[in-house]
Order: structure tokens, then sequence, then C-alpha cells
């Protein structure tokens, strides 16, 4: 069985055991669901031209003549007779604004229009209604991919493995617009092809380029974060004598392919205002914070307790730092947490399972410790559950990076029982 084939299976063998337990613990009604797009896609078996064809009979001549110098259409074929595809192809409007003109197009080597083009492509043919009906993003992998990177499997058939870096695209339809990466790209009716869909969008698709920490860096915001994680990080082993990666999951590893070298996730990153707002005006404030506090001290091989930031900061990573351990410090297998800002959600994420407990029958399950709303012009808030602190408010979201998203918040998310 191919790997794209196994993919398919699993993502709807996924998405079955989603909607169950999302049943049952969440009380999902079928009325909760976002419509399709207004008006009726030509089914796919009714198509009478492929996609290049249907490209051409469409408005966007700027995605034309990227096309045309492209070499796409010997890469599609590549793929074989039967592999569909979903091309999303922004207007003429979309391109301009970003500077994209009919001269800039003319002028870029076919290999960069390569770039941006498969970017814009999927090995699958999409269907509107599947993404109107999920309360999730659906994940969708483009068919640019990155040599150097390698992530864990999708597929159940490749457990112990690793599979190829393609870019992604999450996807949804909330009230007739598609969704791509969490921002809105327009109510534009698909077309549907022999050999697949295109999906005309308002916007130009930028491919991720930084590590989460990169991206954390340059930004700007977030010098007192970045700078509390490292000096917690020394602080750790000055306490225990043990050593805490802090970059973990914000960066690439060093191993070389085939081993899993990056990991998917997303990031509730405070920003220097959030700690401001706390009463911190430094990282070296957050440490003094922990120095009058009871420290983390070793037990044999192990750390007993935590730092004082560690209950103030680990929400803002889902938990990372509380996930319950047994005897032995093993943790319960850990679900996804690549959420772009439309899945911030209780209707999605107020029972999610982030830890299923797996490894050990002795391991609780550990769901979301979240509650999500929202302000009165539509900014999502975010708080521990049963937290009197106040809550969050996503300032910037979907910072997009090549290991997920990255979301602004201007106060912290302490745990619930957390005093400043």
């Amino acid at each position: 069985m191919n790997s794209k084939k196994s993919y398919h299976i699993f993502r709807a063998f996924s998405f079955l055991v989603f909607c169950a337990v999302m049943l049952l613990m969440a009380s999902c009604r079928k009325d909760e669901f976002m419509p399709v797009p207004e008006g009726q896609i030509v089914p796919p078996e009714e198509a009478i031209v492929n996609l290049t064809e249907a490209l051409n009979a469409t408005p966007y001549s700027l995605f034309k003549a990227a096309w045309t110098r492209s070499t796409m259409d010997a890469r599609l074929k590549t793929y074989g007779e039967r592999t569909k595809f979903t091309l999303l192809v922004p207007t003429d409007a979309a391109l301009v604004a970003e500077g994209m003109t009919l001269e800039v197009i003319n002028n870029t080597p076919a290999e960069a229009l390569d770039e941006l083009l498969m970017y814009h492509t999927i090995a699958s043919p999409v269907n509107p209604r599947d993404l109107a009906e999920r309360l999730d993003n659906t994940m969708e992998q483009s068919i640019l991919g990155n040599p150097a990177l390698r992530v864990r499997p999708i597929s159940p058939f490749n457990s112990g493995g690793s599979d190829p870096y393609f870019y992604r695209q999450y996807l949804k339809v909330q009230q007739g617009h598609l969704y791509i990466n969490g921002k809105d790209a327009g109510n534009i009716q698909p077309i549907a092809a022999t050999n697949g869909i295109l999906w005309p969008i308002q916007r130009l698709l930028h491919k991720p380029t930084k590590t989460m920490l990169e991206a954390l860096k340059e930004d700007g915001r977030f010098g007192i974060y970045l700078g509390v994680m490292e000096k917690s990080a020394q602080q750790w082993l000055k306490a225990t004598g043990l050593t805490r990666l802090w970059t973990t999951d914000l960066i690439a590893g060093t191993r070389p392919a085939p081993q899993v070298n990056l990991t998917f996730s997303s990031i509730l990153a405070p920003t220097d205002a959030a700690f401001h707002a706390a009463g911190f005006a430094s990282a070296d404030a957050v440490i003094a914070m922990n120095n009058q506090r009871p420290l983390p001290y070793r037990d044999g091989s192990v750390a007993v307790g935590l730092l004082a930031s560690d209950d103030m900061l680990t929400l803002h990573r889902w938990s990372d730092l509380i996930y319950p351990t047994n005897a032995q410090r093993v943790v319960g297998r850990k679900n996804s947490t690549t959420f772009y800002s439309n899945d911030l959600n209780n209707d999605l994420l107020a029972n999610y399972i982030l830890r299923d407990g797996a490894n050990n029958a002795t391991l609780p399950i550990q769901l979301m410790p979240l509650e999500f709303g929202k302000t009165t012009n539509g900014a999502i808030t975010i708080k521990s559950k049963g937290s009197t602190h106040a809550p969050a408010v996503v300032v910037d979201g979907d910072i997009n990076t090549i290991m997920g998203p990255i979301h602004a918040v201007d106060h912290l998310i302490p745990i619930a029982d957390f005093k400043f």
C-alpha cells in the first residue's frame, strides 16, 4: 500500500474517531456545523476538462501566466493519471497586491515559479462539503517538500519511521468562506475538473521559512518570554543537576534524514506586554520570583517539583511541563497540538485529549486545560479552566512557521490556582 493511500485511509479513520469522541464528550450537533459554500459545484464525475483547461477558462490571467512559464504540467504528470489535485489559485488582485505583476512574473525564473505554484497545489481532491462539515481544520499537504526535514508519520502503517516534509495547508470552510492556515481566503466558488478541483482564493499564500524559535526571535515582541525559557532552564540545572532543553519543539533537530527532526505544534506566545501586565519588567524578575518560592530538587535520577514560572507559563505550550507521568517517568502518548486560530474554540477543544495515556494503563487521559471565548469585537480569549485571572487575548494569530502557528497573546495564562 503506498504512503498516499495509507494517509487518506488514516485521515478518514482519524476523523471517525474524532467525531465519536466529540459526540460523546462535547455533545456536538449536526446543526452546529457550518454550511457549504453557496451554489453547486459540478460533480467531479461530470467534469469534462482537466485542471489546466479549467484554469485557462478562468479570468485569472496572472496565475495562468505563471503556470505557462513554469514546468507544472510536466510535474503533475509524474504523479500518474489517477492522482487528483487541488489547485489554490490566487486572483489577479491578490497577486498584484503582493507585487506579482505580469512584468514580475515574466522576469521570474521558472524554478521560482515552480516553488510558488507547488506550494499552492495539493496532491488530493479536497471536498468543499467535507471542509464545511468538520469543526476542525483539515490538514492537507502541498506538493512542495523540503528534503532536509523529516516528520513523524501520518500513516499508522509507518509508526516506527518518518515521513518526508511537505509544506502543509490547513483548510476549513466557515460561513461559505475558505480559510487557509487560519486566515480568510475568500468565498469564490471552486471549479471541478477531471483530475481534481480548482479553488480561486483572494490572497497569495506564503511558504513559511522559519522555525518557531527563529520567528519568535526575529519578531521582537517576545524577548522576555525567550529569556525566561532560557534562564529557567539554567535555573533548573542548578537546582536539580538535570538538563532541560528549552528549545525542544521550537527548532529543527540536527538528526539527519531519515530520522524525525521536526515536530508540528502551535504556541500561545506571551508578548513582553503580557509580562509587564503581570508585574514583571524583565526575565530576571521572573527568575527572582522563582527563587522566592520552593525550587525543584533531585531525588535519585529524577527531579521533584517545578519552578513557579513553569506553572505560570506551561499552558502557553499546552501543558508541556505538567503532563502526568508514572513511576518510570513515562508520559502518555501526545496528540497533535497544531491549532490555528479558527480551531481555538470550546466547541472543538473543550474536551480535546492532549495525552491519551496509552503508554501505561496507570496514566490518566489529560484533557484540554484551557477554555476559549471571544471579546465583543470578536478577538479570541484564552484562560485556564476555573481561573479567576484575566483572560489572554490573541492579538496576532496564525504567525505561520515551518513547524506550525504562533499566536501572540497579551496576558499570561497561568494554571488556575497560580498566585502572582
